[in-house]
């Protein structure tokens, strides 16, 4: 009986230490395509800023410069995404659930790929707005571009993965948060039908 065990216990010794790396490996490789990029949330309590005028900055747009001052003096949205940030999809899916009372509205809302896209490639900002919320690509109250270093560095210096600004119509930054979908109140707030309607 000692022997049959001591044999058993030998053979798997023999035979369980190539299986044993054989599963650690597989599992290794497991954990790694299952493991997807990640990156610091931005918070979603900040304190408003206190008497802080927006800075003017560059975007770009179908492969255009634009200014952001272009787009104040209106209720207006800086949000800066990644294009694999599950909750950046889902604010997209927020912001299209609220498309006609924001269509109503003076409010415009610049989607931006953070610049170098949070450090991971992912799809371009046409694609990644056109697999969760496809009818905001073709509204001019949805602008859909990508940052510039200059903007990013003004706009997300902790290079936060999900943060927006709301920028009030006498251009002070009303708001700092994000997660659109958890926190469209905020947003919310500042829609406000056009003058006239």
């Amino acid at each position: 009986m000692t022997k049959t065990n001591n044999l058993f216990h030998s053979r798997f010794l023999r035979l369980g230490k190539p299986l044993l790396a054989a599963l650690a490996f597989t599992g290794l490789a497991s954990a790694t395509a299952f493991a997807g990029p990640t990156g610091k949330m931005g918070p979603t309590s900040a304190p408003a800023p206190q008497d802080m005028t927006a800075p003017n900055a560059p975007f770009i747009v179908d492969g255009k410069s634009v200014e952001l001052k272009t787009y104040m003096g209106h209720p207006l949205v800086v949000w800066q995404v990644t294009t694999w940030c599950p909750s950046c999809k889902a604010g997209l899916r927020t912001f299209a659930q609220h498309q006609a009372e924001i269509d109503k509205s003076d409010m415009t809302i610049l989607v931006l790929r953070d610049d170098k896209n949070g450090g991971y490639s992912g799809p371009s900002m046409h694609q990644f707005v056109e697999q969760a919320a496809p009818k905001l690509l073709n509204d001019p109250h949805f602008v859909i571009g990508d940052d510039t270093k200059a903007l990013f560095d003004l706009y997300n210096p902790h290079k936060f993965v999900d943060v927006y600004q709301v920028i009030a119509p006498d251009g002070h930054v009303a708001v700092v948060s994000s997660t659109p979908s958890a926190t469209f109140g905020k947003i919310a707030s500042f829609i406000k039908p056009k003058t006239g309607s």
